[in-house]
């Protein structure tokens, strides 16, 4: 009896352990290779109604900086018509995105790529959640490759040349977190 509660305490201990270390090296990525933050499921609502107001029919959907996949497993599950690309620059946010896809069964494209050298030509809604200093260079990339009619959605961040067509407060008792701004190439 004693042996199996020694067990039981070296096991737990172990997960502890485990899940300790995980904790630091996605603490450690979120240092260097910048802000690791999760779209809420309030916001990835507000994101599928835009889908389906302005881009009902587009065949793709491109998640930049998508971090562990959270929001490009739930548009996948609310449009599983879509093929969702879904890129990051960190090796370890990838794996992770990509083990819980294959957990939960969908087919997602995660690739481990800088976002400024990926081809977004093909794009029908482009979404991104990323820091401020990075949208002046994604803004002009985004305007040499786009097509007329991409949608492009950014959360918080957003461009300064680009006029958007619609700017959607999230959580209005904080209205600057998660502000959706939603622009149409031309």
């Amino acid at each position: 009896m004693i042996s199996l509660i020694w067990i039981i305490f070296f096991i737990i201990l172990v997960f502890f352990i485990i899940g300790l270390f995980l904790f630091f090296i996605l603490l450690l990525d979120s240092t260097i290779k910048g802000h690791d933050l999760a779209t809420s499921k309030k916001t990835t609502k507000v994101l599928a109604d835009i889908i389906l107001r302005y881009k009902p029919g587009a065949k793709n959907f491109y998640d930049l900086g998508c971090s562990r996949g959270t929001l490009a497993l739930q548009i996948k599950n609310i449009f599983p018509h879509l093929e969702v690309y879904a890129l990051d620059n960190s090796t370890l946010r990838i794996f992770f995105a990509k083990f819980k896809s294959r957990i939960l069964g969908k087919k997602i494209n995660f690739k481990k790529q800088d976002i400024l050298e990926s081809d977004l030509g093909e794009a029908n809604i482009v979404y991104t959640y990323l820091w401020y200093s990075l949208m002046p260079i994604l803004e002009q990339k985004l305007n040499r490759e786009l097509k007329p009619g991409t949608i492009v959605v950014t959360n918080t961040s957003h461009f300064t040349n680009w006029q958007p067509v619609e700017k959607i407060i999230t959580h209005p008792k904080i209205p600057d977190f998660e502000k959706l701004f939603v622009y149409l190439k031309k």
